[in-house]
């Protein structure tokens, strides 16, 4: 956890996301820069992502108890994960509006303050429009930068 309010904080953020559906596995991994701060007992993690419609600005809030991925773009999306809880959240791009649910099993955070890096791990279920998109595991990496 960062121990100022608002002060920003230039990282290097790495994400890796693995999709298991049936006896399918695929995995999509990201590396750019971003900023971390806290505010209001929350961290924030902003980043950007770039896809074949855009740029999106994704920005990651999590606190001891729940994590909230919300992206804005070229696609929009909000989604909250709660450790042993279903949550609802939609993800709407050029093709329309489509809801989501997850089942989230497991939320991980560590901080490194020697190393200034931190850990966000999530293992959820993905539901969207009532379908069974896989299990999910994605992993952020966030290091500040020296």
């Amino acid at each position: 956890m960062l121990q100022t309010d608002s002060d920003k904080r230039s990282v290097r953020v790495t994400v890796k996301t693995t999709i298991t559906n049936g006896s399918e596995t695929e995995t999509f991994e990201l590396a750019t820069l971003g900023n971390l701060h806290n505010k209001a007992n929350a961290d924030y993690l902003q980043y950007e992502e770039k896809d074949e419609n855009g740029l999106i600005n994704t920005y990651v809030k999590f606190t001891d108890t729940e994590l909230m991925l919300m992206r804005s773009g070229s696609v929009t999306m909000k989604q909250y994960f709660r450790e042993n809880e279903v949550t609802s959240g939609y993800y709407e791009s050029m093709y329309g509006r489509l809801e989501m649910q997850t089942d989230t099993s497991k939320i991980v955070r560590e901080w490194n303050d020697p190393a200034k890096e931190g850990k966000i791990e999530l293992y959820y279920d993905l539901m969207m429009q009532g379908n069974h998109l896989g299990v999910y595991q994605m992993t952020i990496i966030y290091k500040e930068e020296a």
